[in-house]
């Protein structure tokens, strides 16, 4: 492998551009040469690009280039037994939901019939093949420098298109289920969910990525959402991927005035998570909160990258993101709040914390405000600490054993994150999963409520 002059990138492994050869005639909306062109264009773009390295400040704490960069296969055929799907499926009885296994969609579990007439929930695969012109606008926005951008743009197959015109509110959520079986093959997918929601919309996302066996893969995600005035979207992310697989995933989202954006991020499981988040507020009075929660062990790398952009004024943001590190786990945090001129009357907060319950657990953290306007109110803060000595001793003094003191308290202070999350079957998932993941599970009544 070859490096960079500057040592910010280096050579993509060959075979990503052979796995695209391979696949560009069978991808969807291959007839069209409009779209064949633009994959071609992307191609070239992300082996120009190459895969950054830790000399790429964006990238300064994550080993990225020695996790993802190696061949991969698209698309290898894979079929889960129900009994293993199942207990993924979130958002009740009348959830509308899109089922994919390494990139290919499930129709035998999926379901969006029954919409208003306003609302439209299509995969992606099929808006490639009915309106490509409407796809290759969304493929011809800006990388910003991104390669895995310009990946997914590549070799894009699988996903959602999701309108709602103005007014429409869908009473139950929508789930966007994504389903990982390693095997032998090292499989890639590279997702793209596009949402549109006019003016006064509501909706519910649950978005779930799931590994259902161990071994290398690939999940390249790009999520555009734009939400006019008004507008409302709950968005929960689960990303309960395998030992060995790999996530990286970019949400580009653009708030119109008054509209409401709440996401919150589980990241339970995966060699390596990295969720990045670009947030652009441009109107007034526009509500948006970003929520997380990390739990790495045993090598496990989790990197969250934030960037909140007020461009309009008398908004308010508001960030609150969490880790507990195990043994030989690290998570990265890097957030950044902007305050662009004129964007008087902002509220913006951001807060992480970190809970050590390991000596070679490692955190890096990296929070910055960037001001331009004057009558504001900002603050942003991080901590990094091991259970507070303090309150064990209360426990204890209690009657509690150490082993359940510590684990009562660890629950507590993840559990927060859990209610963060809107939909109920993704709070019930959440919590047993992080049971699963805690050294000490969960406190006895959590159990039993879970």
């Amino acid at each position: 492998m070859s490096v960079a002059a500057n040592r910010r990138r280096v050579d993509p492994d060959p075979a990503f551009a052979r796995a695209f050869e391979e696949a560009a005639s069978r991808l969807p909306g291959a007839r069209f040469p409009e779209l064949a062109t633009a994959r071609e264009r992307a191609i070239a773009r992300f082996v120009e690009l190459g895969i950054p390295t830790q000399r790429d400040e964006a990238w300064k704490f994550t080993p990225v280039a020695r996790l993802v960069n190696r061949p991969h296969a698209v698309r290898p055929p894979s079929e889960p037994p129900l009994e293993r799907v199942l207990p993924h499926l979130l958002g009740g009885p009348k959830a509308r939901r899109l089922v994919f296994v390494n990139g290919v969609l499930q129709p035998q579990w999926s379901h969006v019939g029954g919409l208003p007439e306003r609302a439209s929930i299509e995969s992606l695969a099929r808006v490639l093949e009915t309106r490509p012109t409407a796809v290759l606008e969304e493929l011809a926005e800006p990388d910003q420098g991104r390669s895995f951008t310009a990946l997914n743009a590549a070799l894009t197959d699988c996903g959602a298109w999701i309108e709602l015109s103005p007014g429409t509110e869908l009473a139950d959520p929508v789930q966007l289920l994504f389903l990982t079986v390693a095997g032998a093959s090292a499989p890639m997918s590279h997702p793209r969910i596009v949402l549109r929601l006019g003016a006064g919309a509501r909706l519910a996302l649950i978005e779930s990525h799931v590994g259902l066996e161990p071994g290398p893969a690939l999940t390249n995600l790009v999520f555009g959402a734009r939400l006019q005035e008004g507008a409302t979207l709950a968005h929960d992310r689960l990303l309960f991927q395998a030992a060995e697989a790999a996530f990286v995933g970019r949400a580009e989202v653009h708030l119109g005035g008054a509209s409401r954006y709440e996401q919150t991020t589980l990241a339970l499981g995966g060699a390596l998570l990295r969720s990045e988040s670009e947030v652009s507020i441009e109107g007034g009075e526009v509500e948006c909160r970003l929520c997380g929660l990390a739990v790495p062990r045993e090598g496990e790398h989790v990197d969250t990258f934030v960037r909140v952009h007020h461009r309009a004024p008398a908004s308010h943001s508001d960030q609150l993101f969490k880790s507990v590190v195990e043994e030989r786990g690290h998570h990265a945090f890097a957030g950044k709040i902007f305050v662009h001129p004129g964007a008087q009357r902002t509220n913006a907060y951001q807060k992480n914390e970190n809970l050590l319950l390991a000596e070679d657990g490692e955190v890096d953290v990296k929070p910055e405000l960037e001001i331009y306007a004057d009558d504001v109110k900002c603050s942003h803060g991080a901590t990094c600490s091991e259970l507070d000595p303090s309150a064990l001793f209360y426990l204890r003094a209690r009657g509690l054993d150490a082993a359940t003191a510590r684990g009562l308290l660890t629950w507590a202070f993840a559990a927060e994150l859990l209610g963060r999350l809107a939909d109920p079957s993704a709070r019930a998932a959440a919590r047993r999963a992080l049971a699963a993941r805690l050294p000490a599970g969960a406190p006895a009544d959590e159990e039993a409520a879970a």
